[in-house]
């Protein structure tokens, strides 16, 4: 039982991307234990909007006001504090320079290395002052700061001095790699991120788009009002880690999940 391939195309720039990376994050060893593959793809957001002939959902008034409770609601499911909307967010939302950073660091340093740094240049654009990572200096400041991650005590830097040079540096070999993950993800059918791209063990492929789409990933279209039930209700923490059950209500849940799980179409991931 298990088996499958998770790719996931994000944007530091894209706050549903920040949640979902997180649950990623938080889930992956789950996933890996079953056989499930995770790829954190860094594209540019812009890009895919523009070629897909998306716009903004802000620009829409009633999409913008839905934001204003969708968004907390989101962050708050991930214990994401401090956050905020940067009131500059479109020059923000200029990210090559960093993704084209995050692709070197994928390509050159150890998976935890390119972890760390997407969460920590995550949470630069999402909390204020909200740094903007387009400026040489604030990108190397950043990297200067992300640490080891191994825990809250954990204070070791990641990056030397020269590591950090040579991040910099190796940003313009980056170039033609970050539009060709963009150029993949639209090929997908990408029209926004997160855009999560699902492989399982049989080899069929399905796309689903945004952060909470964990459950209807794991259960399939076949069962999707088993998968409506298992969101309501059961909440699984195969990939919403951070909410447990308790007492005989939780066990009662926790033992459905498993029964629920064990049959998914898409995924098959054993608790």
């Amino acid at each position: 039982m298990g088996g499958g391939r998770i790719d996931c195309y994000i944007d530091i720039a894209s706050v549903f991307s920040y949640a979902a990376f997180v649950d990623l994050l938080a889930n992956r060893s789950k996933l890996e234990a079953n056989g499930v593959q995770v790829e954190i793809h860094p594209v540019f957001l812009g890009g895919i909007m523009q070629g897909s002939g998306n716009t903004p959902p802000w620009t829409l008034q009633g999409k913008a006001k839905y934001l204003s409770y969708d968004v907390p609601r989101t962050m708050a499911a991930r214990n994401i504090t401090g956050w905020g909307t940067p009131p500059n967010l479109f020059e923000l939302a200029r990210t090559m320079s960093p993704l084209r950073a995050l692709l070197y660091i994928k390509e050159h340093f150890p998976p935890a290395a390119f972890d760390a740094t997407m969460l920590l240049l995550f949470t630069k654009f999402w909390t204020p002052p909200h740094v903007s990572l387009a400026d040489d200096a604030n990108l190397a400041a950043a990297l200067a700061e992300v640490t080891m991650g191994g825990g809250d005590d954990d204070k070791r830097k990641l990056f030397s001095d020269d590591d950090v040079r040579a991040i910099m540096e190796g940003r313009g070999g980056m170039r033609d790699r970050l539009k060709q993950e963009t150029g993949r993800a639209l090929e997908l059918g990408a029209f926004g991120t997160p855009w999560i791209w699902v492989t399982n063990a049989d080899g069929q492929s399905e796309p689903f788009f945004g952060s909470d789409r964990w459950v209807e990933l794991a259960v399939g279209r076949d069962n999707a009002k088993v998968a409506n039930m298992a969101w309501m209700q059961l909440r699984p923490d195969i990939f919403i880690s951070r909410h447990r059950f308790s007492g005989r209500a939780g066990a009662a849940a926790d033992g459905q999940a498993v029964k629920l799980l064990a049959r998914m179409p898409i995924l098959r991931i054993e608790m």
